[in-house]
C-alpha cells in the first residue's frame, strides 16, 4: 500500500537526512515517528527487546540538548492558543502566565541529555489525550527508558491506565513521576471533564517493583488525585 512505500522510502534515507528531518518535529513527536519506524504501537505490547529499525535508530540518538524549545516561538504559541480554545483547561497556579511558564517546562525538557527527561508538554493536548497505554509501552521501550529515563510526565495523557508503564519495573534511575497530567504551571483539582483514567491498581505494582530495585534513586511522585 502506500503507507508501506513511504515508509520504505523513509527507511532507505540516510541517517544524516533522517536526522535533518527529526530536528524540525517537537521532541515527544520524534520518538513518536521512531516508534511508527520500527512497528505500530500494538505490535510492541510486551516486547521490551522489540529490534529497532536504522531509521528509529537515527530519530531517537537525533534527541540533543538544545538551550531553546524547537521548533521555537511557534511551538508555544501553538500550544497556548490550543488552550485559549478549549472550554476545559486546568487552571493557572496563582500569578503565572502560560506562555513563559510553556517556555521554562519545556526549555527544561529540551536541555536533558537525550532521553532523561520525556514530558508529553510539548504535543498538542488533542494528540496528547489520545495516546493510549501500547503507545507509552512502545514510547518507553523505544528510549529504553529503564537505563535512560530519570523523569516521566505524562501531560495531558488523559487515555493512559497505567500498564503502559511496564518498561520502567525494576528501573534504580527513574526520580520522578508525574501522572498529575496537567503542566507544571497547572492546577490538577481544576480538571472537571478531563479527570483521566490512571489505576492505582495498575500503576502501584510497577511502582512497588521500582523501589524495591536495590540503589534505586526514586524520590517523587504527583497522582491526578
Amino acid at each position: 500500500g502506500v503507507g508501506d512505500s513511504v515508509k520504505s522510502m523513509i527507511n532507505d534515507l540516510s541517517t544524516d537526512n533522517l536526522i535533518a528531518i527529526a530536528e524540525f518535529l517537537p521532541k515527544t513527536s520524534r520518538v513518536l515517528l521512531a516508534v511508527a519506524m520500527t512497528a505500530p504501537s500494538s505490535a510492541w505490547r510486551g516486547r521490551q527487546d522489540q529490534p529497532i529499525s536504522k531509521a528509529s535508530k537515527a530519530i531517537i540518538s537525533s534527541a540533543k540538548p538544545v538551550d531553546r524549545p524547537v521548533p521555537g516561538p511557534s511551538l508555544i504559541e501553538g500550544l497556548c492558543a490550543e488552550n485559549e480554545e478549549s472550554n476545559n483547561q486546568a487552571k493557572l497556579k496563582h500569578g503565572m502566565i502560560l506562555g513563559d511558564e510553556l517556555k521554562l517546562q519545556i526549555g527544561e525538557y529540551y536541555a536533558a541529555k537525550n532521553w532523561g527527561i520525556l514530558d508529553f508538554v510539548d504535543v498538542e493536548k488533542s494528540l496528547a489525550s489520545r495516546l493510549n497505554d501500547s503507545d507509552l509501552f512502545a514510547i518507553l521501550a523505544c528510549i529504553d527508558a529503564k537505563k535512560n529515563l530519570k523523569r516521566l510526565s505524562l501531560t495531558h495523557c488523559f487515555n493512559i491506565v497505567g500498564h503502559g508503564l511496564e518498561p520502567l519495573r525494576g528501573s534504580v534511575i527513574l526520580k520522578q513521576l508525574d501522572l498529575s497530567l496537567v503542566r507544571q504551571c497547572e492546577d490538577p483539582r481544576s480538571l472537571k471533564n478531563d479527570a483521566g483514567l490512571i489505576s492505582q491498581e495498575e500503576v502501584v505494582p510497577i511502582l512497588d517493583d521500582i523501589l524495591s530495585a536495590g540503589g534505586n534513586a526514586f524520590r517523587r511522585m504527583k497522582f491526578p488525585w
